[in-house]
């Protein structure tokens, strides 16, 4: 059981790499409207399917990672649903997007009639993916409790989570205000900078998760947290 603990405390870290890949090898379109996101999956369908793929592997692992933290830190109850609400959205965001890779790849842009179906799916994925920045935030949010009330080395890494808990708060609104028809400018940017930091979050919890287990196999939360 020791071992298994630590093979579902490493998931995060798995979940990390898995997802960071994903989205390397399947960027998306430059652009939200029907003709440019058709000719993207056209030529680059295989790639959409398969980062859906991966990024289904890598939430498997992030809900048995999400799991093992709850039965070890405190928070548990918030770990369990912000993670579960997290990986929930971010399936949706994908399955708009997979969808589009099966419907279109291969084919010819100009044999397309209409291009409102292919805006309005990657619409939903572009849309799901907004809203997950509030249960981001509620996930960085509820596993940074666990930190503060944990062993004292990890209390330094919790106040980084604060930061990044009042990050999330900030961008998810200005996500959903900004005006996202060119996939471009600073909204974009600064939405790819705090996804690449929540990737790093999740890392980096794995990695303490794995540590503590090390230390102590049968840590729980009363056990972790100090008096």
């Amino acid at each position: 059981m020791a071992r298994f603990r630590l093979l579902r405390a490493a998931g995060g870290a798995v979940f990390a790499v898995v997802t960071l890949t994903a989205f390397l090898i399947s960027p998306g379109p430059s652009s939200a409207g029907g003709e440019a996101v058709v000719a993207y999956y056209t030529a680059h369908g295989d790639a959409a399917i398969w980062q859906a793929v991966l990024v289904g592997f890598g939430v498997f692992c992030f809900v048995w990672f999400a799991g093992a933290f709850a039965e070890a830190m405190p928070s548990a109850n918030a770990v369990l649903v912000s993670a579960g609400a997290m990986a929930a959205v971010y399936l949706v965001t994908l399955g708009a997007w997979e969808a589009l890779g099966e419907t279109y790849n291969g084919g010819n842009v100009i044999d397309v009639q209409s291009f409102g179906d292919a805006h309005a799916l990657f619409d939903v994925g572009v849309g799901a993916s907004h809203m997950a920045s509030f249960v981001d935030a509620a996930f960085v949010g509820a596993t940074t409790v666990g930190l503060l009330t944990s062993d004292r080395p990890w209390r330094r890494l919790g106040a980084i989570g604060i930061v990044l808990t009042v990050a999330w708060l900030i961008n998810a609104p200005l996500q959903i205000l900004a005006d996202q028809r060119t996939m471009s400018g600073w909204s974009v940017t600064v939405g790819t900078i705090l996804f690449l930091a929540l990737l790093a979050w999740v890392f980096a919890l794995s990695v303490i998760l794995v540590i503590t287990l090390r230390r102590n196999p049968a840590a729980t939360p009363a056990m972790v947290a100090e008096p």
